[in-house]
């Protein structure tokens, strides 16, 4: 159940600030919270991670349904109770499927935190780079039994 309040949780608070950026900014529109340092900037980032492959929005669709369809296996699958993985999972997940929610239905995916010194994201990528950095954590740092 904690899974699954986790995923929604991610996917809810992404979709939500999304809407909320749409209705309320213009795209290229900055509001400095702290001047030069933390901003909400609307941006409409057709590519991957970083703007890359910009455009390609089919190819990310693709990707993004082949790494959900992943996942979802593996949860399922898993048979060794490894709460933590599935908990991670969970957190990229909710975002994979916010971002492809985006994709699908505008062509893009809506970013809008801005640090300044990083490139525009939003709440789905910050699930999905936390949630990965703590799988790869778990991978290289496991004990073995």
């Amino acid at each position: 159940m904690i899974l699954l309040i986790i995923f929604l949780l991610v996917l809810l608070a992404d979709q939500y600030t999304k809407l909320i950026v749409q209705q309320d900014m213009i795209v290229g529109q900055t509001i400095p919270v702290i001047h030069k340092i933390f901003h909400f900037t609307y941006v409409q980032n057709s590519g991957g991670a970083f703007g890359i492959l910009r455009g390609k929005t089919n190819l990310f669709i693709i990707i993004s349904i082949i790494v959900i369809l992943f996942i979802i296996y593996f949860m399922f699958k898993e048979e060794k109770k490894d709460y933590f993985v599935k908990t991670v999972f969970s957190f990229i997940l909710g975002g994979a499927i916010s971002n492809l929610i985006d994709r699908m239905r505008l062509g893009y995916v809506v970013d809008f935190i801005d640090f300044q010194v990083w490139p525009v994201f939003n709440i789905a990528d910050s699930a999905i780079s936390i949630g990965m950095v703590l799988l790869f954590i778990r991978l290289f740092f496991k004990k073995e039994r």
